[in-house]
């Protein structure tokens, strides 16, 4: 066909096929089945398939008592450095009141104290000294609690498996989770409701007597044992090592103890560990997480490599989420789950049923007037209009989007743009065939000058979608994908498949005139 070069033939005829071949999963499969290619499909999301949908809460409290807490224990440290006697501490709100022995000396210890910690007040009456915390530190704390929260989260649920989660922080203190497919969500919560604070801690095993009478001096610490309460252990309170230089975490099996979690540090983490343990051989080094004491094994030796394992009569399941716990990184603060709702499939099965008929009502309709209006070239355009539905779903599969009501949609309004470029065509080559009765040179003069009202009909609405997908959020970035990818399968059936179409029939054909 010498008015259309071949090379232009065999690419459009390679983009479509692979367009079938890559929608294919998304039309005839649903369940995971372990095939690159069969998985490679489009995602259901949550109002079609149905799933979970969880609100958390970010306990922020608990931060603002630990920051009274280190406020306390800096003060401590600082009264017996200066050989000040401290009578009493007590936190009340966003108070903290140390009652010294006396009024001497501190203003030095406001002026130590403050050096550590210089966005608080510290106010001194007589013997009475009071630390405060305003709004603006206050909010500061739990602002950046919960975005790392949300962080975190993100991972924990990425790490999962689940498809497509909606993560989003929702209000002051609250995340929103919506997880699609997810009938059972009892292991993302128990993975949500693990704060996995991981610290390493020496044993003193030499104090007794304050175990038994389970009252820790200052500087230590009385922490239960993970499987039995009653089994305690008294435990320096400042971690030699904690799970924020870990790097890697991955469940394993120990052939004495069976199933564990290996973990690597980095290189600070690293030194800290080898320091810790060849310093204390023969000791007991507890592995705390979450205010418990999972192991706490005799050091043999120094572990100069910065990795390690972890025991402790784990499952395998227990053993790969605590990896998963630890590659994600610890909470912040406690999430707190206030709401928690099952949407059942029906409502989605129902929603995918009526998009079906709406879709196959529009393609039918639009296919019979497009027959009616052009005859064989818009016999043509169906087979265009047919080949962008194809296109989209393989698009959408291969970069595994999800699909929502408002993607259908897209899809729905992506069928009535694919038409409309098709029908500018035609229309200009209608004009230049009233013009020019040389038919090749009408078809060509019609593509060519309905090149540019296509074009920016369609750059205009790639814009749009563009905002929408930057600005929007959950359903409305699913819509903005759809209709993004739409436009631009449209606009290749319509330049390109369209024009080989219509030039493969002319020539095989042997069209001398054209009737539109």
């Amino acid at each position: 066909m010498k008015n259309y070069p071949l090379w232009k033939i065999i690419i459009v005829f390679l983009l479509v096929l692979a367009g079938v071949i890559f929608a294919i999963p998304s039309i005839l499969y649903q369940e995971d089945t372990g095939n690159w290619y069969l998985d490679n499909r489009l995602n259901l999301g949550l109002d079609l398939q149905g799933g979970s949908y969880l609100l958390l809460e970010v306990q922020t409290d608990v931060l603002i008592s630990e920051e009274f807490e280190n406020f306390s224990d800096t003060i401590r440290i600082i009264s017996r450095e200066n050989r000040i006697k401290i009578n009493n501490i007590e936190q009340k709100d966003d108070e903290l009141k140390i009652r010294f022995d006396s009024s001497e000396n501190l203003n030095e210890i406001r002026n130590s104290f403050l050096q550590n910690y210089r966005s608080v007040k510290f106010n001194i009456n007589n013997n009475v000294a009071s630390i405060q915390i305003d709004q603006l530190y206050k909010k500061s704390i739990q602002d950046s609690a919960i975005k790392q929260s949300l962080e975190i989260v993100r991972k924990r649920i990425d790490e999962s498996g689940t498809k497509e989660p909606l993560i989003q922080r929702s209000g002051r203190d609250r995340i929103l989770l919506q997880l699609p497919g997810v009938k059972n969500p009892e292991r993302i919560k128990d993975l949500l409701g693990k704060t996995a604070k991981l610290n390493f801690h020496m044993v003193d095993d030499e104090d007794s007597k304050s175990l038994s009478l389970n009252l820790a001096p200052f500087g230590k610490m009385i922490v239960a044992d993970i499987n039995s309460e009653e089994t305690k252990y008294l435990l320096e309170k400042k971690s030699r090592v904690g799970g924020e230089n870990l790097i890697d975490a991955y469940a394993s099996f120990d052939q004495t103890e069976g199933h564990a979690v290996s973990f690597r540090f980095d290189t600070t983490g690293a030194q800290k560990f080898g320091k810790a343990t060849s310093e204390n051989i023969g000791k007991r080094f507890a592995v705390v997480l979450d205010g418990v004491v999972i192991t706490a094994p005799v050091i043999n030796s120094a572990i100069t490599g910065g990795s390690g394992i972890i025991t402790g009569n784990f499952t395998s399941q227990e053993a790969t989420d605590l990896a998963v716990l630890l590659r994600a990184g610890a909470l912040p603060a406690p999430l707190e789950i206030v709401e928690e709702r099952s949407v059942g499939p029906g409502l989605g099965a129902d929603s995918i049923a009526a998009g079906k008929i709406a879709s196959i009502i529009g393609m039918i309709l639009v296919c019979i007037f497009m027959i009616l209006i052009y005859g064989s070239f818009g016999f043509i355009a169906n087979i265009s209009l047919i080949a962008n539905l194809f296109i989209i779903l393989a698009l959408l599969g291969t970069i595994g989007a999800t699909l929502t009501l408002p993607g259908i949609a897209g899809i729905v309004l992506t069928i009535g743009m694919a038409v409309d470029a098709n029908v500018l065509i035609f229309e200009r080559i209608k004009e230049e065939n009233l013009k020019n009765k040389k038919i090749f040179d009408s078809i060509k003069k019609g593509f060519d000058r309905a090149l540019s009202t296509i074009l920016d009909a369609n750059i205009t609405t790639l814009i749009a979608s563009l905002l929408l997908f930057v600005f929007g959020s959950g359903p409305i970035k699913g819509f903005s994908i759809t209709l993004s990818l739409g436009v631009i399968a449209s606009m290749f059936t319509a330049l390109m498949l369209t024009n080989l179409l219509v030039h493969l029939y002319v020539s095989f054909a042997s069209k001398k005139e054209i009737n539109l």
